[in-house]
């Protein structure tokens, strides 16, 4: 009998040993937690913690990275498969593009698992152990709703301003105009009712714990909606353009082909994760800019069509034998500025002369008249003047729309070596690159600019 109370006791202590913490998220009880994988650091299953945080979350095991994507606020942490490495990957945890304390997450029996703490607070939230109840509490802090709004010449916005991250949807009813808009835990400021020219009146309420906006647009008036991180928090943003039938339309440029490159650092790894917020931002806008083009009958290439990262050698020549190029990047700017760049000869000489040379291979390949062959290397002359005169008209056409243009100024850029200085580099705001109004008004205006050159 002495023998098995002892044994009873040895199972009890183990049992105590093994007891796994409760997760607790705003105030829901999260279940798969554990301190197993890893000593000392809470885990969670990625699915179930993010459904708690009102985030959605993607796992990537390929690229080895798993998103949280809470309103605007992006949170990526390296993905890792062994829990000795979870410290390995410098950044581990990065949002926004700016790298967050925190160990990896880490890939356990066929499910990904997320660090509690590093994920909570990256958020903006509240993390700690509560003894008395052996519970982790996560708590997010609830967001101040304001509103104003914004002109930017003829153009018009609304802006919501959250002092912290929040998931929103947005439903637009086209029959009656209306656009609703839903901030989930967000408490709304004492915020008078606004009105506009793209819109009637605009208002902001409490309903069941969270806060509604209702916008009453004007006729023929459709709005675009996309969110910023904005600090601490966000902002989403409401723009309003006409139909299709009261857009100025986009001038003509016909039989030339144009190379769109969306603008990005990362190379793959860990270590690219903090570049990755340019990638995906250039990269969607690359792809409304080039629809944009394709309107006014010009051939666009993109070099980048999907999420993975391309080498700078493969970018640059596609650029060989194009008309002209543009590349694209996130520039820390304020909304509606732009930086333009244009290739310079002196420290860009040898990426000048490879684009030379990748031209004049792919041309003698060619078989045709002497004619046409003189016609193909008169092309392969390094016009410089073509970037500079480009991007002087680009930036009139720019400011004569509200923009303020920085440039343009030559620099050395490989990318654009390889279309052998017929090109321009673009840096603009993460707000501006996330308004689908923007790319439209960068297309005409690059059209614009091209066609005042004469379209050389």
């Amino acid at each position: 009998m002495k023998r098995m109370g002892a044994l009873v006791v040895v199972v009890g202590l183990l049992a105590v040993g093994l007891a796994q913490p409760q997760l607790l998220v705003n105030g829901v009880d999260v279940p798969g937690a554990t301190t197993t994988l890893v000593p000392d650091v809470t885990y969670a299953p990625a699915a179930d913690f993010a459904r708690a945080l009102g985030a959605d979350v993607d796992v990537d095991l390929g690229g080895a990275r798993v998103t949280l994507t809470l309103g605007a606020a992006i949170v990526q942490l390296a993905l890792v498969t062994e829990a000795e490495r979870v410290e390995v990957p410098s950044p581990a945890v990065v949002r926004d593009g700016r790298a967050r304390p925190g160990p990896a997450a880490l890939w356990h029996d066929g499910e990904a698992y997320l660090p509690v703490k590093a994920v909570g607070e990256a958020l903006g939230g509240r993390v700690a152990f509560l003894t008395e109840s052996a519970s982790v509490a996560v708590v997010l802090p609830r967001p101040s709703l304001s509103m104003r709004r914004e002109g930017f010449g003829l153009s018009e916005r609304l802006v919501f301003a959250l002092d912290a991250p929040s998931r929103y949807v947005t439903f637009h009813h086209a029959e009656s105009g209306v656009l609703d808009l839903r901030f989930e835990r967000a408490d709304p400021l004492v915020t008078p009712a606004l009105e506009g020219r793209s819109f009637v009146r605009a208002a902001v309420e409490r309903v069941r714990g969270s806060s509604e906006a209702r916008v009453q647009l004007a006729p023929g008036v459709e709005p675009w909606v996309w969110s910023v991180p904005a600090g601490n928090g966000m902002e989403v943003v409401v723009a309003f353009g006409a139909d299709g039938a009261a857009q100025e339309p986009i001038a003509t440029v016909a039989r030339t082909r144009w190379v769109l490159d969306a603008g990005h650092l990362a190379q793959g790894g860990a270590a690219a994760l903090a570049a990755d917020v340019e990638g995906e931002l250039t990269r969607a806008f690359v792809d409304l800019l080039a629809g944009e083009l394709a309107q006014a009958g010009i051939d666009v290439d993109r070099t980048r069509t999907g999420p993975a990262p391309v080498p700078l050698a493969d970018r640059t020549a596609m650029g060989v034998g194009a008309d002209a190029m543009v590349t694209v990047h996130l520039g820390d700017l304020p909304r509606r500025q732009v930086r333009l760049y244009v290739l310079d000869d002196a420290d860009a000489a040898g990426p000048l002369d490879r684009a030379i040379r990748w031209n004049a291979e792919s041309a003698l390949e060619r078989a045709g008249t002497d004619a046409l062959r003189r016609s193909i290397l008169l092309r392969l002359v390094t016009d410089l003047e073509v970037g500079r005169g480009w991007g002087t008209e680009l930036a009139r056409a720019l400011g004569a729309t509200g923009w303020t243009v920085d440039g343009p100024v030559g620099a050395p850029l490989a990318v654009l070596a390889g279309a052998a200085g017929r090109g321009l580099f673009v840096e603009m705001s993460a707000d501006d690159l996330r308004d689908p109004g923007a790319a439209g008004e960068l297309a005409r205006a690059l059209v614009s600019a091209w066609s005042a050159l004469g379209g050389r």
